[in-house]
Order: structure tokens, then sequence, then C-alpha cells
């Protein structure tokens, strides 16, 4: 009866792991941004390149970077290809308009933050898993984002 018991733990155990592995995660980028480009052009576009100021969260971690400026550089994901073309259209529309946003899950992906006058070459992934996200302004790393004085 006791391994009974010990077998029934551990598959639910195993259970709630793998709930853990298929969730979200924490918001792997908060953005404000201040313009996108999309390359090789608007119809059909391969990569995105967003300018702004940037906090991003370590690979599948919740700890995240001091606010930074620059841009990030990233390419169309295999996977979801036209929900990442509604969410490039969709940060084009908050582009300039002092609305923080969160971009994708730090768990599934990692992008990094290059400089302003650095060359745009060899695209991070996108990175999905939660969508993109309106962020209140009063939140945390939303507030650091808007106080940021190197605009």
């Amino acid at each position: 009866m006791k391994a009974i018991a010990c077998s029934a733990i551990a598959v639910l155990a195993m259970a709630a792991c793998l709930g853990i592995v298929n969730a979200s995660g924490p918001i792997a980028v908060y953005a404000l941004v201040d313009k996108v480009a999309l390359e090789p052009n608007a119809d059909q576009p391969e990569r995105i390149r967003i300018s702004g100021v940037f906090i991003v969260a370590e690979e599948r971690s919740d700890v995240y970077s001091a606010p930074q400026r620059g841009y990030l550089y990233c390419a169309l994901p295999k996977q979801n290809a036209e929900i990442a073309r509604r969410e490039w259209a969709d940060l084009k529309s908050v582009a300039g308009a002092r609305q923080v946003v969160g971009i994708g899950s730090s768990w599934f992906s990692k992008v990094r933050v290059r400089k302003p006058d650095e060359e745009a070459k060899s695209a991070d992934d996108y990175p999905t898993g939660n969508g993109l996200v309106r962020i209140n302004p009063d939140q945390p790393r939303a507030k650091a984002l808007l106080d940021y004085k190197d605009r």
C-alpha cells in the first residue's frame, strides 16, 4: 500500500513539474518603444528593430537588468510567425506613445539590447511565450523605464 501511495505522489509531482515547464514564465523584456523598423519591408517583415529603453530578464529568470537605451534586433520566429507579425504591428502602434509593454517570456528566449550605434547583424530570435502585454505605469519596472533620464 505504501508503494502505491509513493507512486501516486511521484506521478502527481511529475505532473506538477510538467505544468511549470509549459507555463509562460516571467516577461522577457519590458520596453518603452521609441521607434520600430521592419525589414526587409512592412508588408512581409522577416526582422524587426525596436529602438527605445529596455529592461531585460536573464535567461529563464525573473532577475532583470537596469534600464538601458538601445535597440532589440530580432528575427521572425519559425513557429507562430503570423502572431509575431501582429505583435510587431502592435509595437509600431505604441512607438513614441510612452506606453510600457512586456514582450515574450524569459523561459523561452533571450535577447540583448544593442548600443544605439551598433551595427544590426545576427538577429536574436523574437521572444515569444507571453505575447505582447501592456504594463501599468505604476508597475515598478514601468516606472523605471518612464523615469529613465538618458532619453
